[in-house]
């Protein structure tokens, strides 16, 4: 049987005794985003071109990329086009086409008859197929931009080394397909991201025969523990969870059961390797003894996570794309100046109009519109909602942490599903006594209108629906056909304004980002539609 045992890094006294010599040198991981900053915008030479990092925020977050990979990127980039040009076994390749095929909103792509793998898919099969059957221990971390495809970047190695497990050592798969086992772990930090990656996995069940389970807040003991009386070969849970294993009295060897564990992915990992959640990601982690590939998959390499991988995983070698930490091309950044008239500073105000004319544009024929509204403090989402439901008549709802992870799911629903067609007419919230006033360098058209301006609405629903949200809804979530997003708040850091910005403009789908400002808003800030339009990195 196929086994390899975890060297002393994932041991306490090997950190201990490292730790002088981890800081000492950087990690193969910073070297691929570069070290050091300023707090300025600053260019870097690549063979004889000049590529511009902007600094974006109150300080300095995220790594900068090394300017030789970029290149070799690019040039790794340049020879592949094609999933028949990776190594991947025939059932595997045709099970992921399909997968992409059902899940894409382009008609184009639906109707094609060859599905066209992204970058990151390309350059992280490529190399993780190298070496993918090597017994010895291997750390990857996969980063590349939002929106373009990372959960089937570290999917299509997965199924590929299920499958090869079965074919090219069938022994060992003889004497272990009917054990009470657990194959490989897939690892979010929310039931929402849980719930749309096993949505997205569970499809394998009938062309590639995978038992998959995901273990989330509503799984009851009698019920994970009857699942774990038979194989499961793709179990996907959070970190806390899988811990719950060791307490749980009708289990008396939950180290059994994790004993063949050998694909592990941390998805979303800056998350669970952040403070709140390292400890018991680590201690998740050493609880599977054998395992042969730990992934660990962000869209964004901030400073601390750099750090914690080096000090912890200090081999793990970086996997990225040529676009990692700048903003999608596809998306049109409009700024929304709150301090001139008719808004006089009142950034409600700005948001309503907003919406307004969101609702009211030729985007999006026949298909209701969606739009998330992004604000950086828990606190305003209820005065946000109440005031756009109950003054501005917009079709609203809000969603904090204080709601459970069902709210949360019901809330989301009509966001992580493709759009709906309209079938009927359908009014929008009418501003009385409006005055046009276009707002400079933005494609939104103002009315003069004050707090106690009427609205019209009529009995039918809104053709905009519109999700009010913190942070809490910025990370993995793949929000289909979302094409509009609103920056209530300017985000305060690099880090922050990549995860909201990425909820739209996916998988090169056009998608507008509207962010309103006031006299407090930083030049940093407002210079972002320049940033996109020059093809800058944020740092």
């Amino acid at each position: 049987m196929m086994t390899s045992r975890l060297p002393s890094c994932f041991g306490l006294r090997f950190y201990a005794k490292r730790a002088a010599t981890i800081r000492a040198k950087p990690s193969k991981l910073a070297s691929s985003v570069g070290i050091g900053a300023k707090r300025s915008k600053k260019t870097v030479k690549k063979k004889g071109k000049e590529v511009d990092i902007f600094n974006y925020g109150k300080y300095v977050g995220l790594k900068e990329r090394d300017p030789g990979s970029e290149t070799k990127g690019k040039e790794l980039l340049d020879k592949l086009s094609s999933f028949d040009q990776l190594k991947i076994l025939p059932e595997v390749r045709n099970s992921i086409k399909n997968i992409i095929k059902d899940e894409t909103l382009s008609k184009k792509a639906k109707e094609s008859e060859d599905v066209i793998p992204s970058p990151i898919q390309l350059i992280a099969m490529k190399k993780l197929s190298r070496t993918l059957m090597d017994p010895k221990l291997q750390h990857h971390a996969i980063a590349a931009e939002t929106g373009s495809g990372k959960t089937m970047a570290y999917l299509i190695p997965l199924f590929d080394y299920l499958k090869r497990q079965e074919t090219e050592f069938p022994e060992d798969w003889e004497f272990m397909q009917d054990k009470a086992i657990i194959r490989s772990v897939i690892f979010l930090p929310t039931h929402e991201l849980v719930d749309q990656v096993y949505n997205t996995v569970k499809k394998t069940e009938n062309d590639l025969k995978f038992h998959v389970y995901k273990w989330d807040s509503g799984t009851k003991y009698p019920e994970i523990v009857e699942k774990l009386k038979n194989r499961i070969d793709i179990l996907i849970t959070t970190p806390a969870k899988l811990l719950n294993l060791f307490n749980i009295r009708m289990i008396s060897r939950a180290d059994r059961l994790l004993s063949e564990v050998k694909f592990v992915v941390l998805d979303e990992a800056d998350t669970l390797l952040d403070k709140s959640w390292v400890e018991d990601t680590h201690r998740a982690i050493r609880s599977l003894p054998n395992t042969n590939h730990l992934l660990f998959c962000s869209a964004t390499i901030p400073n601390d996570f750099n750090d914690t991988l080096e000090r912890l995983f200090p081999n793990t070698i970086p996997i990225t794309t040529p676009r990692l930490h700048k903003l999608p091309k596809s998306v049109d950044f409009k700024i929304i100046d709150s301090s001139i008239n008719p808004f006089k500073g009142s950034k409600i105000k700005a948001l309503a109009q907003t919406l307004y004319a969101i609702a009211n544009d030729s985007s999006e024929p026949g298909f209701e519109k969606r739009c998330i509204v992004f604000t950086n403090e828990k606190k305003d989402v209820p005065y946000i909602v109440e005031k756009l439901k109950v003054t501005y008549g917009h079709d609203c709802i809000g969603l904090t942490s204080n709601d459970s992870v069902e709210e949360r799911l019901e809330k989301i629903h009509d966001f992580i599903t493709p759009p709906k067609p309209i079938t009927m007419k359908k009014e929008t919230p009418k501003i009385e006594n409006e005055d046009s006033v276009e707002v400079e360098g933005s494609n939104i058209t103002i009315g003069d209108f004050s707090s106690k301006t009427s609205v019209k609405n009529s009995n039918s629903e809104s053709s905009l629906k519109v999700l009010v949200s913190t942070d809490l809804m910025a990370r993995g979530l793949n929000f289909q056909g979302v094409r509009n997003l609103v920056l209530y708040d300017v985000p305060q850091t690099s880090i922050d304004l990549i995860h909201r910005v990425g909820r739209t403009a996916r998988m090169q789908q056009r998608g507008r980002v509207f962010m309103i400002t006031d006299k407090k808003t930083k030049s940093w800030a407002k210079a972002l539609p320049k940033v996109i339009k020059k093809n800058m990195t944020l740092k």
